[in-house]
């Protein structure tokens, strides 16, 4: 049993990636399809954002709010995660429902200036890590860092701010504020202009994106599931509709040419042959003589001879399969035998006359009492 559970938990790991990108990815292109005068309200949807700071001996915990910011100072001692919900519990929020991260100063951060040529921007993590590596002292396992926009810089080549602080500066500042890594979703500090930015994302798993959202990408999944299964439950009744309607329509003809008398009257023989040799008859007998490896796309039935055409394993075989029968003669291809890329099969198209005299014989005997 737990061979399946790592195996599982393998599975939902490898589709994590791409269903995140998918989901994003989706709505980077709703949004584009937004009037711009619906934005503001889409954006009022987005968590809120939480800063902690510490402020002398307080902790200062200021809450971001379409209504207005939220603030409120905490005693330093005793101050953690039990603090912190209790106090999101007074303002309405659960925990999982806001985003929050420590603001530190400017100062514990080295800030470098980038351009970056807008095609490679979906390459930046690499290239910033390759910055790191290549231009500054530091190695990637000490620090974090990442990128955010910058003022300046020519439309196909934006400008960037990377952020790199030290894991050890970082993680002495959270001691002192009573929280780990694993209690921040992101660390902020000041821009050039002095406004708070979060700078270092962590949990890169779209909390940032609105509840609706997130409902939304979830509510796509579930529908475009429903859609397909009712898809295919809607063709499976059509087809099972066209069928019986077929076997209606044959069960119909038969009883009609046959008459209800139990001999074969003179009724079935003008019929059968006005039918050249009988359509039921030449399908009953296909049906027994044609490899189940066959199928048809064609047939067609006109003064006594059959035109056939459609895929086989083994094409070449068929002309003396048809022969065999009783009920078929001279039968020929018409065309080339082709092998077929997209069913894997050899495309055929053979011609056969029907013996009438045999037909007739046919006839009499499916009619005659036992």
């Amino acid at each position: 049993m737990a061979n399946g559970s790592v195996a599982r938990s393998d599975i939902f790991h490898v589709l994590a990636v791409p269903l995140r990108d998918f989901s994003r990815w989706w709505l980077s292109e709703l949004r584009a399809m937004i009037p711009s005068g619906w934005l503001d309200w889409v954006d009022s949807e987005a968590m809120p954002r939480l800063l902690i700071w510490r402020d002398l001996d307080s902790i200062v915990c200021r809450l971001g709010l379409v209504s207005g910011p939220v603030e409120t100072r905490l005693p330093i001692h005793g101050f953690g995660a039990t603090a912190l919900s209790a106090w999101l519990a007074e303002c309405g929020f659960r925990r999982d429902q806001v985003i929050a991260g420590p603001w530190l100063g400017r100062g514990l951060f080295f800030v470098r200036d980038l351009s970056v040529p807008k095609q490679a921007l979906a390459a930046l993590p690499k290239i910033l890590d390759q910055e790191v590596s290549r231009r500054t002292p530091f190695e990637l396992s000490e620090i974090w860092h990442a990128a955010t926009p910058s003022a300046g810089g020519a439309s196909d080549v934006p400008a960037i701010c990377h952020w790199i602080i030290r894991k050890d500066r970082a993680e002495a500042a959270l001691v002192e504020l009573g929280m780990g890594v694993g209690d921040i979703d992101f660390i902020a500090t000041s821009d050039a202009n002095g406004e708070s930015v979060p700078v270092i994302p962590f949990h890169a798993t779209g909390h940032e994106d609105p509840p609706w959202a997130r409902r939304a990408v979830k509510f796509l999944a579930v529908a475009g599931l429903a859609v397909a299964i009712f898809g295919i439950v809607a063709f499976e009744l059509s087809q099972a509709s066209v069928a019986r309607s077929i076997e209606a329509s044959l069960l119909e003809a038969r009883e009609g040419a046959l008459g209800d008398q139990g001999g074969f009257n003179q009724s079935a023989r003008l019929f059968a042959l006005k039918a050249d040799g009988g359509i039921l008859q030449i399908w009953d007998e296909l049906s027994r003589v044609l490899p189940d490896h066959t199928f048809l796309t064609e047939i067609r039935i006109a003064d006594g001879k059959v035109t056939l055409s459609g895929f086989s394993a083994d094409a070449g075989h068929l002309v003396r399969v048809i022969d065999q029968s009783p009920l078929f003669s001279d039968a020929t291809l018409d065309a080339a035998i082709t092998p077929d890329v997209t069913e894997h099969k050899d495309r055929f198209s053979i011609s056969f006359r029907v013996r009438a005299g045999q037909m007739l014989l046919t006839l009499g005997r499916a009619r005659s009492p036992s």
